[in-house]
């Protein structure tokens, strides 16, 4: 179209696309013309800027210089809809635009209508009747639809409306536009609805999408107010927050879930993870942490299987192993003893028997007593009598006498209820044992607690729970790995962890958001007391800036679980990933699903999962950039791809410094130190994410540091 004639001309082949409108026209510039003639030529509407140079119309679809369009239009509906059917069509994967129409009908007109429809279907009943015909079960149910609607038009109580509805689909190449077509009819099938690309009227069709709000098709259906209002097509399929941790992505339309565990829009930041084995949980929960951490939220993560080890040395975290022949401990016995406190004041003064001045902020709260309690369901799980026929707990009784004891254990180490003298050096595990074996408790002892004491003190489990703490917990990355823990000792371990961690957050009073991950949960849970402890850290972790994250497969038993209710009942975040057969029952129960949402998490690929906020659920796709998969698979093969990477690596930078200037003497040797203690300390490298979000580089020689 080179000049204005020829573009009239086109413009007229194109039908009424393109009434009204004048096409813009950028020809050869014209000497003899002024440049305030050219000006008012090119002030000819924005309709003009924005019309495609050429149309081309064919019979199901139009071409729009480049590009290829088709409408679309919805001419059968459902007899039943539910809120937000729409948004299911809208949130394919197919780039389309849907188009509403809705225009208010005259009652009168539509209460004339429904009532010759009526007279109609009445003598079509009696000629059937007349013919010894059945009745037509279509036509009873449309008849008693009418009736219906026409009782409610009566009341005032709904409106009708016509209702038009069009999609709009665009491609580059034809056959792209038959592709995308195809997958938006499989979207209507199973949504019950009717499409069909409207033959020899794509023009009327498309000027009907355009935004004039201009329904030149009349595809229209007749519907009442609430079954246009269930049409909204603007309903919201992701739980995102402005700020926070990317959780995963909606899989239907790609949009991001961010979630922010301790904002004012959650109960509070404690979640439940709920999965069968090789589901992908510990996959999910350890891009969490690490995007917590970015975040500048602190994490400790209780490890069963050593799984977290690289990703804790990738962001320089602190890694405390402990078994029986670990040389890392932690003193059950140790007082939360705050920093800012009148015995840490005594203590740094040299003024221990200064009475004390100040008290807690939640009033006569008595620290000594509640680390009392904490030892109590830690020796609950030591001492008591645990299998099918047995105790599982400790007798009214012995608990009697070991509160007692433990008083006096404390009192022996010079601490009393007294907070200034907490900051004192805290007792062991084998000072009680000494208490015990006195003259004072030793007749009081008739079931022999002693006895039963003494493997933990001097036999072969001493070194690991009667020894002073010699670990601090002053990173924000932190995890404690159990995998050497027999199936007896682990949930002594994780109560001993989760004693130890509930002790550091009140002595930081809160100051920093922390994660706390505990991995395969019901190992403690399935006892009394240790359900009992972690019911009573979920109901008290919001007060402290604490996020309780508990990670399980074992379903069915913590559903049934008085404290794991309790539990669940306190987590304001919930994920569930695939699960077993013999769950789901259990798990459709508890979380009122669906059918399809059944069908979808016994069915779903390893990462994906419903995740549970704010009042409403989402299915979620996890997702990892290749650095962070990197840090967080356990596949073996990755694995081995991924140690040869460094193997590799390693040789290269040793080939380079073959290649280097002789150093200094003794600075290989001193070089050599320095880097056996940063392999063994890797710890103290820890620095504070930055503002903008990055992690810290990876440790020197590993495959990822490269990069």
């Amino acid at each position: 179209m080179a000049d204005g004639g020829a573009q009239r001309a086109a413009g007229a082949s194109t039908g009424s696309l393109t009434q009204g409108r004048r096409w813009l026209s950028l020809g050869r510039r014209r000497p003899s013309r002024s440049e305030e003639e050219l000006a008012a030529d090119l002030c000819i509407g924005l309709g003009d800027l924005l019309a495609p140079a050429s149309v081309e119309l064919a019979r199901d679809h139009l071409c729009l210089e480049e590009e290829y369009a088709r409408v679309v239009a919805v001419t059968g509906y459902p007899r039943r809809v539910y809120p937000g059917w729409l948004s299911r069509l809208i949130d394919t994967d197919v780039p389309l635009e849907a188009v509403l129409h809705i225009h208010p009908r005259d009652a009168r007109a539509v209460m004339l209508r429904l009532r010759k429809r009526l007279v109609e279907f009445q003598s079509s009943r009696a000629l059937d009747q007349k013919a010894g015909k059945l009745p037509d079960s279509e036509r009873e149910i449309a008849f008693r639809d009418i009736e219906q609607l026409q009782e409610q038009l009566q009341r005032g109580d709904t409106r009708v409306f016509d209702l038009s509805l069009y999609l709009l689909v665009r491609g580059a190449s034809l056959s792209l536009l038959d592709q995308r077509t195809e997958q938006v009819q499989m979207a209507l099938d199973n949504l019950q609805l009717v499409g069909r690309a409207v033959p020899y009227e794509q023009d009327v069709a498309f000027t009907s999408c355009l935004p004039e709000a201009h329904d030149r098709l009349r595809r229209g259906r007749l519907l009442d107010t609430g079954s246009v209002a269930t049409a909204f097509p603007f309903s919201s399929s992701t739980l995102s927050m402005n700020e926070g941790v990317l959780y995963g992505t909606v899989p239907r339309n790609g949009s991001l879930i961010i979630l922010d565990p301790f904002s004012p829009q959650l109960e509070n930041a404690n979640a439940v993870v709920f999965a069968q084995s090789g589901a992908g949980k510990s996959y999910a929960c350890k891009l969490q942490a690490l995007r917590g951490l970015a975040s500048g939220i602190a994490v400790t993560i209780v490890d069963p299987e050593d799984e977290y080890r690289r990703l804790c040395q990738a962001v320089g975290g602190q890694y405390i192993r402990l078994s029986p022949s670990s040389t890392q401990r932690l003193n059950p016995f140790d007082l939360f003893v705050p920093s800012s406190s009148p015995a840490s004041a005594a203590l740094s003064a040299g003024l221990m028997s200064t009475p004390s001045q100040e008290r807690d902020d939640e009033g006569e709260w008595d620290p000594l007593a509640e680390k009392i309690q904490a030892l109590h369901t830690l020796l609950d799980l030591m001492l008591a009598d645990h299998g099918p026929g047995l105790p599982g707990s400790l007798t009214q009784r012995e608990k009697g006498l070991l509160d007692r004891a433990l008083y006096e254990t404390y009192r022996r180490a010079g601490i009393t209820p007294d907070p200034v003298t907490h900051a004192r050096p805290a007792p062991l595990l084998r000072d009680l044992y000494r208490v015990l074996c006195g003259d004072d408790y030793r007749e009081q002892d008739t079931t022999g607690l002693a006895d039963r004491l003494h493997r933990w003190v001097e036999g072969s489990l001493a070194r690991m729970f009667s020894a002073p703490t010699n670990v601090r917990l002053d990173s924000p990355f932190v995890v404690f790995n159990i995998r050497d823990m027999d199936a007896e000792l682990k949930p002594i371990g994780l109560a001993l962890i989760t004693d130890s961690v509930w002790t550091r957050m009140r002595r930081e009073r809160g100051r920093l958001p922390r994660l706390f991950f505990i991995d395969e949960a019901w190992t403690l849970m399935q006892f009394p007391e240790g359900g009992r402890f972690l019911s009573a850290l979920a109901r008290r972790a919001r007060k402290y800036y604490l996020g309780l994250v508990t990670i399980t497969q074992d379903v069915q038993d913590f559903f049934t679980s008085e404290w794991g209710q309790t539990v669940l009942a306190q987590s304001a975040i919930k994920l569930l990933m695939k699960q077993d057969p013999s769950t789901i029952e259990s798990v459709a129960r508890v979380f009122h699903l669906s059918q399809g949402e059944r069908q979808f998490l016994l069915g779903c690929n390893k990462g994906e999962g419903l995740l549970f906020a704010r009042g409403a659920h989402v299915a979620l796709r996890v997702e990892a950039s290749p650095k962070e998969h990197a840090l967080a698979t356990t596949n073996p093969r990755e694995l081995a791809a991924l140690e040869a990477q460094a193997a590799r690596a390693a040789a290269e930078a040793g080939a380079a410094k073959s290649h280097s200037a002789m150093p200094a003497p003794g600075a290989i040797d001193g070089q050599s130190d320095q880097a056996n203690r940063d392999g063994q300390h890797f710890a103290t490298r820890w620095g504070t994410p930055q503002a903008s979000g990055d992690l810290p580089s990876a440790p020197a020689g590993d495959p990822l540091g490269s990069e």
